[in-house]
């Protein structure tokens, strides 16, 4: 399964970030055929630390981050709609329906970064690439028809960007890592793929903004459940752990 998902990494996500999620994509992605149900990584489970964790949210009936280090969560149009999360507790996951997105506000920048969080998508409608987790100043994840794409962006130079093959609308846990030698993607523990960081990086901001679920006039629809941040890089068992919670 694991080489079955393994890809190669492009710059092509800046791009769209950059200039407009609306423009349609082309027939460079891989084939939507086939949609893959990933499996949990395997290996042993590595003890989560909190060594490095600036903000979790879970999305428990509210927008608050755990750890209390983050502005809580603002949503574009003063509302927020929860579902079931993936355990299947009512209320304990965020919901979006393509009418509003989420900003998170004041998140410290590193040099070295994860991002852990649970996902469970609708196939998209229209053409394009819809933004589910996305900063100007760090990581983004972002999703077209069945296929979903994790990069780190700087401004003023291409960053490096990993696909996943087509995945089944049920929730999968997406971590992301960079630091000053690759970005790496992980879906429901498995390494998906690799990419060099390129030279010249930097100097980064003090503090990112990340929008949910929205960017370019263009809005996602899903859930997402347990956002985490964390500055420094996830080890492979960490993540794994993190997957089979």
């Amino acid at each position: 399964m694991k080489k079955q998902l393994l890809i190669l990494a492009t710059v092509f996500v800046t791009v769209e970030f950059i200039s407009c999620s609306k423009e349609k994509v082309e027939s460079n992605l891989p084939d939507n055929n086939g949609e893959i149900t990933t499996k949990k990584g395997g290996g042993g489970f590595t003890p989560v630390s909190n060594k490095g964790l600036l903000g979790r949210f879970e999305f428990n009936n509210n927008l608050k981050d755990m750890t209390g280090q983050l502005p809580e969560g603002v949503s574009t149009v003063n509302r927020v709609l929860y579902t079931e999360d993936r355990k299947g507790a009512a209320n304990s996951a965020i919901r979006f329906n393509e009418a509003y997105g989420v900003d998170i506000n004041d998140v410290p920048t590193s040099p070295e970064a994860s991002l852990s969080v649970w996902v469970k998508h609708d196939l998209p409608v229209t053409p394009y690439w819809h933004l589910v987790v996305a900063s100007m100043d760090g990581f983004i994840i972002q999703q077209h028809q069945s296929i979903f794409n994790s990069s780190y962006y700087y401004p003023g130079i291409s960053g490096q960007s990993v696909y996943a093959f087509p995945i089944d609308n049920k929730w999968h846990h997406f971590a992301t890592t960079f630091n000053n030698n690759e970005l790496q993607f992980y879906v429901d523990g498995i390494l998906i793929g690799t990419s060099p960081t390129p030279s010249g990086i930097g100097p980064f901001p003090l503090l990112s903004y990340y929008k949910l679920a929205y960017g370019n006039d263009v809005f996602w629809k899903g859930a997402l459940d347990d956002l985490r941040f964390y500055a420094r890089v996830l080890s492979a068992g960490e993540i794994n752990t993190l997957a089979n919670q």
